[in-house]
């Protein structure tokens, strides 16, 4: 009987510990800080947004199959000579996790033994040359324009280390269509300061009037 009261209470201390270590404690901030970090990344990822999602870099005839040579400047524009660089900067604005995503997706390519996706950008090197080719045959996601109202930046709250805002922004489509609302993004603070651990940039869905975050 005595055993059988120790294997109870064992079994409610070993219940109680994993209930204790399954609840995640959400992060306390500085709602200040959120907002003005929030806004100082959402800056820097436009032109990552418009590199990954939009146009990105233009391109010559130059190359070997789907993937041409960017255009004199186009490195210039952007101040990225390289995937490296574009690597390097990436990371400077969103999280490891989401960095890592993009990379695989938009750098390297998937392939699950069923669909296959190609790079968007490659390194090219031969020689003494190393340039960015273009996979012409990417079909990008981003032909609105997107303009962020930062004032109107809201701390919606934490969910364990992830830190949610809104953002009130406006989506201009290609045709003049023109549709404001709110888009929601993740943040989370890194070793080397705060990230957007989420997509900040959307489209404008040309079959409603909805605005979707990619």
């Amino acid at each position: 009987m005595r055993f059988k009261r120790i294997i109870a209470a064992l079994l409610l201390i070993i219940t109680a510990v994993s209930a204790l270590s399954s609840c995640e404690k959400d992060r306390e901030y500085d709602e200040a800080v959120v907002k003005r970090e929030a806004e100082q990344l959402i800056k820097k990822s436009i032109p990552l947004n418009e590199i990954y999602y939009g146009k990105g870099f233009l391109y010559t005839d130059e190359g070997e199959g789907n993937y041409k040579k960017i255009a004199e400047g186009e490195a210039e524009r952007y101040g990225i000579e390289s995937i490296d660089v574009l690597k390097e900067k990436t990371l400077q604005v969103f999280s490891k996790s989401w960095s890592e995503t993009i990379f695989t997706t938009l750098l390297s390519g998937q392939n699950d033994g069923e669909h296959r996706t190609y790079a968007r950008y490659l390194q090219y090197s031969k020689g003494e040359e190393s340039y960015i080719v273009v996979n012409i045959a990417h079909e990008y996601q981003m032909t609105n324009t997107i303009e962020y109202d930062f004032s109107g930046i809201t701390v919606i709250g934490a969910k364990g280390e992830k830190v949610t805002i809104s953002v009130p922004v406006t989506l201009t489509r290609t045709d003049g269509g023109v549709k404001s609302d709110e888009i929601r993004i993740s943040m989370i603070e890194e070793e080397n300061g705060w990230r957007l651990s989420g997509s900040s940039h959307a489209v404008y869905n040309e079959y409603s009037d909805g605005i979707k975050v990619k």
